[in-house]
């Protein structure tokens, strides 16, 4: 189930990609095209009116869907928006609460297909201490997405106590831990001289570019430009396989609506990108910028791909 919630996420990623105008001008097609597949992968089947109910009439109001328990009564109601169009002001959102408490529903979302927020309906406090889940797949590598998605998993969404997902601890400990392989340390430590982590990388006005840059797998590369950094760290991301079609758009830092990476030269307003930079694989990057916005766009690549820009390391001076 997994693995196709995977399949699916990088599917609707895509899906986004490449159709928004149409996405964005349609609340039928946004639920048709990205609401109802998710659903349907998380085992909410919204052409079965034993899982799922669509305008489904409240005690106040009415419902895009209604998920069903297990006693045959919604656990949850949806509200649906079209693409990136406004999940709704405070007030809207404490009426649709209100409403889910007058009908007995524990949970209430919203969701223009790519952002998910859920809510604890029967929970006291402010709108954000009820929030159990807050998810745009777009912003997330897709398989930090697929975790926090399974709160929404019908076997445990319609136990009425869901459980958030973990990270998966991959691996085992050795058997003889003292033991270590010689390649297991070729990555130099953060205090070696001339060295420091991405992470610690804070260079001052006028500061060369970096001499090399050396990446976890023990791989390193030759530096003469500040691009150069940011190149090197994405084709790495590239060949560790995180980096592909289906993770873009890649957003721009903290902006969703600016990208530093994507299949088509063009953030999400179609402004084009300035002098793109063609990798690998085809995809388009921002490669333009001074030593700080470089350095802020390689660890924001880095950490919305899930992993640690502490585990690279780069030769400065």
């Amino acid at each position: 189930m997994l693995d196709d919630l995977v399949r699916e996420i990088g599917t609707l990623k895509s899906r986004m990609n490449e159709h928004r105008e149409i996405l964005q001008g349609s609340e039928a097609q946004t639920r048709m095209s990205l609401i109802d597949p998710l659903l349907k992968v998380l085992g909410w089947d919204t052409a079965d009116p034993a899982l799922v109910r669509p305008e489904y009439n409240l005690r106040r109001g009415r419902a895009d869907y209604a998920l069903l328990g297990t006693d045959g009564k919604p656990v949850a109601i949806i509200e649906a928006k079209k693409l990136n169009e406004s999940l709704g002001t405070e007030d809207h959102r404490m009426q649709m609460l209100t409403y889910a408490n007058f009908s007995d529903v524990s949970y209430a979302g919203l969701t223009d297909g790519n952002q998910w927020v859920f809510y604890k309906v029967f929970d006291q406090g402010s709108l954000e201490d009820r929030v159990v889940l807050d998810v745009s797949i777009t912003r997330l590598s897709t398989y930090q997405c697929a975790l926090q998605l399974l709160l929404l998993w019908q076997p445990n969404l319609a136990s009425g106590q869901p459980m958030k997902a973990s990270e998966p601890i991959l691996g085992t400990e050795p058997e003889h831990p003292e033991i270590v392989k010689p390649s297991e340390t070729a990555v130099p430590a953060a205090s070696e001289v001339g060295w420091t982590t991405l992470q610690n990388l804070h260079p001052g006005g006028g500061t060369k570019p970096p001499k090399a840059v050396r990446f976890p797998n023990d791989k390193s590369k030759q530096l003469s430009t500040w691009k150069s950094l940011l190149v090197e760290v994405t084709e790495w991301l590239i060949a560790d396989g995180v980096l592909t079609a289906a993770e873009c758009p890649i957003p721009g830092g903290q902006s969703t609506a600016h990208y530093s990476i994507n299949v088509r030269p063009e953030h999400a307003n179609g402004t084009r990108f300035f002098a793109p930079y063609t990798l690998s694989n085809g995809l388009l990057l921002i490669a333009t910028g001074g030593a700080q916005a470089i350095i802020s766009r390689c660890r924001s690549i880095v950490e919305h791909l899930g992993k640690d820009p502490a585990t690279v390391h780069v030769q400065v001076g």
